[in-house]
């Protein structure tokens, strides 16, 4: 009998940073192999235990301090009556050795209980319910991940999850579920990373992390589905944001819009540095382009008003920082217009002159030339009606009377100069 993926709910109801601690044999303290018979005797003793104490102290590798409460411990041990639900935990605990009947290689099980346990130490480390130093983890995360990463990829773990629906001999999970239990493991283990990233340190520190669990092939892909939310949920805060900036701009609150890009939308697309590895190129540069579009479009209109108002020394200060950060967070489709505005505004404001460059007159190399032709056609008539020789004397003394007549305009024009600057 096939089971449909879509009724392994209890995948759902794991995912997160507490995928082990939520785990029904953590919680009961029962292995993994129990029987029927075996779960019910131990159920008893922990219901005479609840009646006379408020906890249950579950299993010692990883419960809690304070145990679990009364109704965890009884939601748990329902849940072990569902095959299906069963299951799924069994792959996140301890399989021990093999039992009869098992025909796995034994290397596979403590393989597989190692995984469970260094990925276990490390998520109880980074959600502060152990004190492991964070320079410990990197090397208990490198372990998990090629222990987990190895594990799925080779297919060691059907053989044992085949012989395990056998054993529980329930009809209502056939044997060729195995496929679909493991095909929805991946994702289940590495569902803690969006709780994780929420923290901005831990965020940076585990990027590399989530790099080499996609380096394996049952994990390839899946971050980009996993941050797919987070992405989207970030765009549209900083959309939001933009907006309200644009608002604030246009009714001229200059210095409310400034304080939003910088204290909220310019933090917000920072924080989304570590999961770039992860989505969607487009979909980062789109949120680059509209960041620096509200950035550039402020200093603009900042540069615009300081031409007629002298800024003070903040403003500038803050008419810098708005063109810089726009250059450094736009897209490469934007640069060349981002890189020419902040320099526009450095030069403005630091006194360079080197703003954008004056069109320069062309010269009027066709008059040029039609008045060059008209001289020199009149010339060559002279020389041919009177010779070269009268002609070229003539020229001279008409320049000699031109140069001297142009000497005595300029002291005209210099003198009436400075009688009006004397006025």
């Amino acid at each position: 009998m096939t089971t449909p993926v879509r009724e392994f709910d209890r995948f759902e109801e794991l995912a997160g940073t507490q995928l082990y601690r939520r785990n029904v044999f953590v919680v009961t303290g029962l292995p993994t192999r129990a029987s029927g018979p075996a779960v019910r005797r131990h159920r008893q003793k922990a219901e005479a235990r609840l009646a006379v104490e408020d906890s249950w102290p579950g299993a010692p590798d990883l419960a809690p301090a304070g145990g679990y409460g009364k109704d965890e411990v009884r939601a748990s041990f329902e849940g072990l009556q569902d095959p299906r639900r069963r299951m799924v935990d069994e792959l996140l605990w301890l399989w021990g050795t093999p039992e009869s009947g098992c025909d796995c290689d034994p290397d596979v099980h403590e393989r597989h209980d190692a995984a469970v346990l260094l990925h276990a130490r490390v998520l109880e480390a980074e959600t502060g319910r152990s004190r492991l130093p964070v320079e410990q983890r990197a090397s208990l995360w490198e372990n998990a991940v090629s222990a987990w990463g190895h594990l799925l990829a080779d297919g060691a773990l059907r053989q044992h999850v085949r012989h395990r629906i056998r054993a529980l001999g329930d009809p209502r999970l056939g044997e060729d579920a195995a496929d679909d239990l493991l095909a929805r493991l991946p994702r289940l283990l590495v569902s803690p990373f969006p709780q994780l990233f929420a923290d901005q340190a831990t965020a940076t520190r585990l990027t590399s992390v989530c790099s080499v669990w996609a380096g394996f092939p049952p994990f390839d892909g899946l971050f980009s589905e996993l941050f797919e939310g987070a992405v989207e949920e970030a765009y549209e805060k900083i959309h939001g944001d933009l907006l309200t900036v644009e608002r604030e701009r246009e009714a001229r609150h200059y210095r409310e819009a400034f304080l939003l890009l910088r204290d909220r939308v310019v933090p917000g697309f920072e924080d989304m540095a570590p999961l770039r590895p992860f989505v969607s190129g487009w979909r980062y540069d789109e949120t680059a382009h509209i960041v620096a579009v509200g950035l550039n479009n402020l200093a603009v209109e900042l540069l615009g008003i300081s031409v007629h108002r002298p800024p003070s020394a903040s403003r500038r200060e803050e008419m810098l920082w708005l063109a810089e950060k726009a250059y450094e967070i736009g897209p490469d489709r934007d640069s060349d217009g981002l890189k020419e505005n902040w320099e526009t505004i450095y030069d403005h404001l630091t006194g360079t002159g080197r703003g954008p460059a004056r069109a320069r007159r062309r010269f009027p190399w066709f008059s040029f030339l039609l008045v060059l032709g008209v001289i020199g056609g009149s010339v060559s008539a002279l020389i041919e009606t009177y010779g070269w020789f009268p002609v070229v004397i003539i020229g001279l003394g008409g320049i000699g009377v031109l140069g001297y007549f142009v000497q005595i305009v300029v002291t005209l024009a210099n003198g009436l100069s400075s009688v009006r600057r004397r006025k």
